[in-house]
């Protein structure tokens, strides 16, 4: 119902109980009804004094692009009635599974408004594709998604363990010395490498490796990544294509460097010939690609400030800030906090 204040409101109880049989009935409310029809069905607990009413879907075309945000990247826009549901037409969505992401705009600001970290935290991920029915409940408390439900389709379920196990990096700041976060953030790592190494779904264990900073884990433990890669050889999505293209390149045999050396010297002089009588444009800086908020955390890298340090100022979490570090990472082909210092804007 709708309150004098204009909240859509949903009442829970903190009886366990009764709880239960209210999430039973809302899955089951209609409108919001499982195994229908293909389609992404929601329901969320909204304030529309400060919430426009209005539920956005878009298409994550790989996991570096998790936080970026364009009016292009909305597929579909769905009203939020006064009940609180909204709805995403399953038959527009890609035949096999992508990343999408769901999230809500305040009253005045742009659609394409990406909230990261905080109370105001405005979306939230799941896999799909045009057959899959979803349900997602959305209970709001002191932040606007503090509990999400997903009915229907089994992946969103390990989607949400894989956000609960790297939400536990979150509380590192509890455990007292560095090296004692150290080794609670090294095991947290090993969990998700665990995760992505037993997950039965490509899409779902990529997403956990993404959250495991492979990019610094390969030069250890370049075995698992190349089990890895052997266990999903056949899977060509853009999603594993960008993966690949992250991980470093192996060196070749040392019989090979010889002929390789010289197939370079060779077109070392071919491409030298060719770029001085047919000398184009400068490409585009590739720090341009960087979003308003990378942008701004790459400038305090350059500051020598730690993660830490960057969520207290941008009032983000330190997952979140991991998140920027790695985009920003994988956008300047750079791989750590020295080589930030040394790049020319």
């Amino acid at each position: 119902m709708l309150n004098p204040r204009g909240k859509i409101q949903i009442a829970f109880s903190r009886t366990p109980v009764i709880g239960v049989l209210i999430l039973l009935f809302t899955i089951t409310y209609p409108g919001f009804k499982l195994n229908a029809q293909p389609g992404i069905r929601g329901r969320i607990t909204l304030d529309t004094i400060f919430w426009a009413p209005v539920a956005y879907l878009s298409v994550i075309p790989d996991f570096t692009q998790m936080y970026t945000m364009s009016n292009e990247s909305i597929i579909q826009r769905a009203a939020i009635d006064r009940e609180g549901l909204f709805n995403f037409d399953g038959s527009k969505l890609a035949p096999g599974d992508r990343l999408y992401r769901i999230h809500f705009s305040k009253n005045g600001n742009p659609e394409a408004s990406l909230i990261i970290g905080g109370q105001e935290e405005n979306h939230l991920f799941l896999i799909a594709n045009n057959k899959a029915d979803i349900g997602v409940l959305i209970h709001g408390g002191s932040n606007l998604l503090s509990q999400i439900t997903f009915a229907g389709y089994a992946p969103n379920k390990e989607l949400q363990q894989i956000n609960q196990i790297a939400g536990f990096l979150d509380t590192l700041d509890y455990y007292g010395p560095a090296v004692n976060r150290d080794f609670v953030r090294q095991a947290v790592y090993d969990k998700l490498r665990q995760f992505a190494d037993t997950c039965s779904n490509p899409l779902i264990s990529l997403y956990a490796l993404y959250h495991s900073r492979f990019e610094s884990d390969y030069a250890n433990n370049s075995a698992y990544y190349d089990k890895y890669l052997h266990k999903w050889k056949k899977e060509n999505s853009e999603y594993f294509r960008a993966f690949r293209a992250q991980l470093p390149v192996k060196e070749s045999p040392k019989i090979l460097r010889p002929l390789l050396f010289g197939l370079a010297f060779l077109l070392a002089i071919a491409g030298g010939f060719i770029f001085m009588r047919y000398r184009k444009k400068e490409g585009k800086n590739p720090y341009q690609s960087l979003t308003v908020q990378e942008r701004k955390i790459f400038g305090l890298l350059k500051d020598g400030r730690s993660n830490k340090e960057i969520s207290d100022e941008c009032g983000i979490s330190l997952s979140t800030v991991k998140s920027h570090v790695n985009n920003i990472y994988s956008k300047l082909n750079i791989s750590s906090r020295t080589d930030v210092m040394d790049y020319a804007e």
